[in-house]
């Protein structure tokens, strides 16, 4: 019986090895798989990066551009403004 016994205990001892290696074998393939898709991750995030930053530098372009119009365009409108109240005086004087 103790003999019995004895080869049933060394039998689990070697499932158990068994088992341990095979989830030995499953947490190193999940940790590379895990490995894989935060390189992918980081990947994409640096290619959007990329992208995000040439849209921003397209966006800050655009609104020089807008802002160096508006400069222009508040000058011609305080021109004439100026020669119309110029005019309007003239013409005033004149008028008198």
């Amino acid at each position: 019986m103790s003999e019995e016994l004895s080869k049933r205990l060394d039998d689990l001892h070697k499932r158990f090895d068994d088992l341990r290696s095979d989830l030995g074998a499953r947490i190193s393939d999940t940790s590379k798989r895990i490995d894989d898709l935060r390189g992918d991750m980081n990947q994409r995030f640096g290619e959007l990066r990329t992208d995000m930053n040439a849209r921003s530098e397209g966006l800050n372009q655009r609104l020089s551009d807008l802002h160096s119009t508006l400069r222009i365009f508040m000058w011609v409108v305080s021109g004439w403004f100026t020669f119309l109240t110029a005019v309007l005086a003239v013409f005033g004087f004149l008028r008198r």
